[in-house]
């Protein structure tokens, strides 16, 4: 009892030293003397402003690419301030920078003349969101867009805006630009305007990738949950989150509630992938079940193929042997087709989150899950190879069977080396529990597979006298 105690206390000082020891990426800002542009950059995205309050450019970062993406440019529509008698432009006379001591958030603070401000805050966390605060101000602010007039929706204080990709080079991007204003949005001379009444108004911006997600975070608790429910109906109208969505994003929520109970993405992804194996213990029995009992009829079916030289033959002959012994030599493909849709899904949750991994607190070895390489994943890289090899001398009967899954096995983690931490602890978990399940049913059913002096060919183990 005493040493269960012990072992508690050790494991929750370590999951507390793991949240303490925490630290986001850092805001990297530049200003250039020669064109007087401001440059600031996050794990996430980069953005480029001049010195009259206009986003010039806004790039999206690609995990997957290591590359940013271009996704905004400025053209006349970057919560530019019109006067309402001409709708000319006014500008601001100087501006402003404080980053917060945290790194938690940078603003960017333009004063004018008659003593307004308008003043961008942007956010140093996984949800892509920035907020635009006016004060003293009187006009119309015009909202920017990132896709033509096809990609544009807006409803009362809502207004979306959806690219596909890049119109000049292709790319694909699936990026959303949604706005919450403090006034309804107004259409008026090709341009998408709120008005300002000199109170203090602010505007509540994502620009992002297209998920579902970090849009809930962003507007959710604005008047009620009302917000987020029109961004997704216009985003709905766009095309985006159909029916398959609601199944994907079910997984998507659920994952999401495990890192708010943990406060970790390492120990969300554990648990998440302990679950659903959990769930799918019984299908994956029969799958199991199905290819021990194809393995004990190898030798019979040897026979079948060595004393009948006629195919049709054959046929009938080994139809005959599996009505004998009551096997189906489809469960198992028809029982590994039950996890295979769900398996996909789940590899696409743990990815979905991927840049969010660096705003993670340290999980055991590793400081950013956001990381890849051979460097960052070599411990798990081990892991997923040792029990790949493991489970390969497991499921084989022969040398020359097992030297196909060995090989698959070592190769295999190889090809997935760049992929994020948190996505490989997904990947090195699963096969560690195949492994395992392997192990169980073997026993269960008195299978055993090949040793390793069996699989390079040095026979029996001496035994000592």
């Amino acid at each position: 009892m005493y040493d269960l105690k012990k072992g508690l206390f050790f494991l929750t000082l370590l999951m507390f030293l793991n949240v303490i020891a925490f630290a986001i990426p850092e805001i990297t800002v530049s200003e250039s003397s020669l064109n007087q542009e401001i440059n600031i950059e996050m794990k996430l995205y980069r953005l480029k402003l001049d010195q009259n309050g206009h986003i010039l450019n806004f790039e999206l970062y690609d995990s997957r690419t290591k590359k940013y993406n271009l996704v905004y440019e400025y053209t006349g529509d970057s919560y530019d301030i019109l006067d309402t008698q001409n709708m000319t432009e006014i500008l601001p006379s100087n501006y402003n920078i404080r980053l917060a001591e945290d790194q938690s958030y940078i603003e960017v603070n333009y004063f004018f003349p008659n003593g307004g401000q308008k003043i961008y805050k942007f956010y140093n966390d996984p949800n892509y969101h920035f907020d635009v605060q006016f004060k003293n101000l009187y006009g119309y602010v015009v909202l920017p867009s990132i896709s033509f007039s096809s990609g544009i929706r807006y409803s009362g204080n809502v207004f979306v805006s959806y690219i596909d990709k890049s119109v000049s080079t292709g790319e694909a991007l699936d990026s959303t630009l949604a706005i919450y204003t403090p006034e309804e949005i107004e259409f008026s001379q090709n341009q998408y305007l709120f008005p300002l009444n000199y109170s203090d108004q602010k505007i509540i911006s994502y620009l992002g990738p297209t998920k579902k997600i970090f849009i809930k975070e962003t507007f959710d608790g604005i008047e009620e949950g009302i917000v987020y429910s029109t961004v997704i109906d216009l985003m709905q109208d766009l095309g985006k989150f159909g029916p398959f969505n609601n199944i994907f994003y079910w997984f998507v929520n659920f994952f999401w509630w495990l890192f708010k109970v943990t406060g970790n993405f390492g120990w969300a992804i554990i648990l998440f992938t302990l679950i659903v194996n959990a769930i799918l213990f019984p299908v994956y029995g029969r799958q199991k079940k199905s290819m021990i009992e194809m393995k004990q009829l190898q030798p019979e079916l040897e026979k079948i193929r060595k004393k009948y030289k006629n195919p049709q033959k054959q046929q009938e002959e080994t139809l005959k042997l599996y009505k004998e012994k009551g096997v189906n030599p489809a469960g198992g493909c028809l029982t590994s087709l039950i996890p295979l849709p769900i398996m996909i899904i789940l590899w696409q949750v743990i990815y979905y989150f991927e840049g969010s991994y660096a705003y993670n607190p340290r999980f055991l070895l590793w400081t950013d899950l956001s990381l890849g390489g051979f460097q960052a994943n070599f411990f798990l890289l081990l892991l997923a190879i040792i029990a790949s090899l493991i489970n390969a001398l497991l499921m084989s009967q022969d040398a020359r069977s097992a030297w196909t899954s060995v090989i698959m096995s070592v190769v295999f983690p190889f090809i997935l080396i760049g992929l994020p931490v948190g996505v490989f602890i997904y990947y090195s978990l699963n096969t560690v529990i195949q492994t395992l399940l392997t192990f169980v049913y073997n026993r269960i059913y008195n299978v055993k597979g090949i040793t390793f002096r069996q699989l390079v060919g040095l026979g029996p183990k001496p035994v000592r006298r």
